[in-house]
């Protein structure tokens, strides 16, 4: 039964089977292909060459991309032989979730045993932006498959684009001369707008002309409206953003003034605690000091004589005990 690679099988086919390859791009059971220099933007039918003044690529929302990799595929049957004698390579291409995330669809694409040469796909971006891409970037998952003795093909690949490096157009044979208009099959709706459109631009001059005009408007009008539903989207999370920001800012307000009566509350329970704990203790100290002097006739003899110092010396102390209660208060 076929097997996927693991990193240290993969790590084997670096400079044979993967030419070019970086030790970098290889994962658990994958190898991580990097964006080629060459290409081709498939709407515009014009090709590109990255590497030197050029570091990326840009691609418009509804723009098709032919893009290569920086490695080379060498699965033809002398080279796998050094490498698992008596089986043969077989790999899957496929986008990385990074792509997909953003819109970008890749259609998964296969490489024959047998094959040499440098692998060519296609990505389209779906999204309402543009997407940017640079040189090297590793975009593309390469899953490589062993095929053992018994699931080695009679005949390796041998097609229009073996040994073919860099970026290669469609060898597809195109329709033969001759075919009539009417013998095509096409999705236009007899008599719709798309219809009278494709007519226009069958139409000579000038009419041609005109058709090329509304079919451009009505591609920009598309760009637009795609970037007004973006927009509104993003208008709508973002009013239940400030509504759940409000509510919250609501819900702080109502509690602040509860928290400030509640300290309140708190604060004057305390201070009245600390004055009745103060004029108990007062309280108590004069009753013991009027039994002493009352049960004592030298303590009344005393009192007599002294009075008026004893008064005021107390009065003092009433209200140092008074001072030193209230700076505790505030102070807590």
């Amino acid at each position: 039964m076929a097997k996927i690679l693991n990193d240290v099988e993969i790590k084997r086919l670096i400079g044979t089977s993967i030419i070019d390859g970086d030790s970098e791009s290889i994962r658990p059971n994958s190898y991580v292909l990097r964006l080629g220099s060459e290409g081709e933007f498939l709407n515009a039918e014009k090709s590109f060459e990255l590497g030197q003044s050029k570091r990326g690529i840009r691609i418009p929302p509804g723009n098709s991309v032919a893009v290569t990799s920086i490695e080379k595929i060498d699965f033809r049957q002398e080279t796998v032989e050094k490498i698992f004698p008596g089986c043969a390579l077989h790999a899957l291409i496929t986008p990385t979730t990074d792509l997909s995330r953003e819109g970008i669809i890749a259609p998964a694409t296969q490489i024959d045993a047998g094959y040499f040469g440098t692998p060519n796909w296609t990505i389209n971006n779906t999204s309402a932006n543009e997407r940017r891409f640079l040189y090297r970037e590793r975009l593309f998952r390469l899953t490589i498959l062993k095929l053992e003795k018994d699931e080695v093909p009679l005949k390796y690949y041998e097609g229009d684009y073996q040994g073919q490096t860099g970026y290669v157009r469609s060898q597809r044979k195109g329709a033969p001369i001759g075919i009539r208009e009417c013998e095509w099959e096409n999705s236009l709706v007899e008599g719709g707008p798309e219809a009278l459109l494709e007519n226009l631009l069958k139409s000579g001059y000038p009419w041609h002309l005109l058709g090329q005009q509304l079919k451009h408007v009505g591609d920009q009008l598309k760009i637009v409206t795609d970037e007004y539903a973006f927009i509104d989207d993003s208008l709508v999370s973002l009013r239940v953003k400030v509504d759940n920001l409000s509510r919250n800012y609501s819900d702080l307000n109502q509690s602040i003034p509860e928290k400030i009566s509640s300290s309140l509350n708190i604060q004057a329970v305390s201070l009245q605690n600390r004055w009745l704990l103060a004029t108990g203790s007062m309280l108590l100290a004069w009753s013991g000091l009027a039994v002493t002097v009352f049960s004592n006739q030298n303590a009344q003899g005393f009192l007599k004589a002294n009075g008026p110092w004893i008064g005021l010396i107390m009065i003092l102390f009433g209200t140092f005990v008074t001072i030193v209660t209230t700076r505790k208060g505030r102070d807590k």
